[in-house]
């Protein structure tokens, strides 16, 4: 299930909005009528999601969603706007919103909105998962380099002698070979 806050100054929308949310399975952890009560909210109940009117009064939801976003107070933000122009969707863009559902807001506007947005969520989520784990692998691989060329100099191997050294000590001691190049990188300076 997941947890969502919802913040909209007028009380009927709001209202609507929940409802819409708890008869389509969502749990909402908290509600809000300005953006400073939306962040704060946020900061206490950690939603999945929060869904920001743009117009509120404090801090209005683009505000609002670009704090929440830096301090990643939820893992995306959906805006409400009963307005459509050019210059807020360039500032959605830089809060770093999932997407924008224009009022009057129904259940054949809301719900698949959040279900696109949770789905592209999850794959942004993969993507940065993948992009670590490659990252950290390159990073490996320039000490395991490292530490054959100061294996082939100082101990006279060739390049597949040093691999295999490094990865039968890894193997011993129940180690990575990165980790491995590492020790010995810091050993033979």
């Amino acid at each position: 299930m997941y947890r969502v806050v919802i913040a909209e100054d007028e009380p009927l929308i709001r209202m609507y909005v929940r409802e819409i949310l708890e008869l389509n399975g969502y749990e909402v952890v908290g509600e809000a009528a300005d953006g400073f009560d939306a962040i704060e909210v946020c900061r206490s109940k950690k939603p999945d999601f929060a869904i920001l009117d743009i117009k509120m009064p404090v801090l209005d939801g683009l505000e609002a969603a670009a704090i929440i976003h830096r301090e990643e107070l939820a893992s995306f933000i959906l805006l409400l706007t009963a307005y459509s122009d050019k210059s807020i969707a360039e500032r959605a863009i830089s809060a770093d919103v999932m997407g924008c559902i224009t009022k009057p807001v129904d259940e054949n506007t809301l719900i698949p909105a959040i279900q696109i947005a949770i789905s592209k969520h999850k794959k942004m989520k993969k993507l940065a998962a993948e992009y670590s784990k490659a990252k950290t692998a390159l990073e490996d691989r320039k000490f395991v380099d490292k530490a054959k060329g100061i294996l082939m100099a100082k101990k006279s191997m060739q390049e597949n002698e040093a691999y295999e050294y490094m990865r039968k000590v890894a193997m011993d001691k129940g180690c990575t070979i990165a980790q491995v190049a590492k020790m010995m990188i810091s050993a033979m300076k």
